[in-house]
């Protein structure tokens, strides 16, 4: 019960941390409600993924030549962390079976930092989806890749790739818990995708660099 309270709670205390950083009303009550383009599409345009609750990071991760996007992981040192990275998505049919995601963490020498002192390392990644109108507290309102996961440093400079179904088994909500009841129906009230970064527990509490260089670099992302 510690664990899922405090999950809760240091989320929201992120936000609450980070209000004048952000440059959208995302702070208090989760993501706008910003629609996509397509719906059952993920863009691939960095000027529509938002960085949210992070600190020392522009509002949008950079283009790239090589891929879809890219962000340099900040300096812990200087005040900064990556926490959310996500996107607008909506689903027009009940039959959505898998999210796939490819990407390259290009590192030299990094020394990754868990910002959430009661979290332990290594920093994760980890693939999210956010229900319409989250406002940060239900505990359904977001759900993460469980068990599929990066750990930071593992295949640094190697591409990652995931396939992993939208299925209850692989998907766990705020409290790390997952029924299909639940998960079925925030799936339908789906509002935005991505990733986050955190530690082993806390999946999405950030992470910053203490040494060294890291580029997250999407290639791609889709679901079918």
């Amino acid at each position: 019960m510690v664990r899922m309270q405090r999950k809760a709670l240091v989320i929201k205390t992120v936000g609450l941390a980070v209000a004048l950083l952000c440059l959208t009303s995302c702070a208090l009550h989760g993501p706008p409600n910003i629609q996509p383009q397509q719906p059952d599409s993920v863009s691939l345009d960095p000027q529509n993924w938002y960085i949210y609750y992070s600190g020392g990071l522009p509002p949008h991760p950079s283009p790239d030549a090589s891929a879809a996007w890219s962000l340099d992981f900040p300096s812990f040192q200087d005040g900064g962390h990556v926490n959310y990275v996500e996107t607008p998505f909506r689903a027009s049919t009940n039959v959505l079976h898998n999210v796939h995601i490819s990407f390259v963490v290009q590192s030299d020498a990094p020394k990754y930092h868990v910002m959430d002192e009661t979290d332990k390392p290594p920093a994760t990644v980890h693939v999210f989806f956010e229900q319409q109108n989250d406002n940060l507290v239900e505990p359904n309102g977001r759900w993460w890749a469980d068990p599929s996961k990066y750990n930071l440093g593992s295949d640094d400079n190697d591409e990652i790739t995931m396939t992993i179904p939208l299925t209850p088994a692989s998907w766990t909500n705020v409290y790390s818990k997952s029924d299909s009841k639940s998960f079925y129906e925030s799936l339908q009230n789906v509002g935005w995708i991505g990733v986050t970064f955190g530690g082993q527990d806390f999946w999405g509490h950030g992470v910053a660099l203490t040494g060294g260089t890291s580029k997250f670099v999407l290639k791609n992302m889709y679901v079918d």
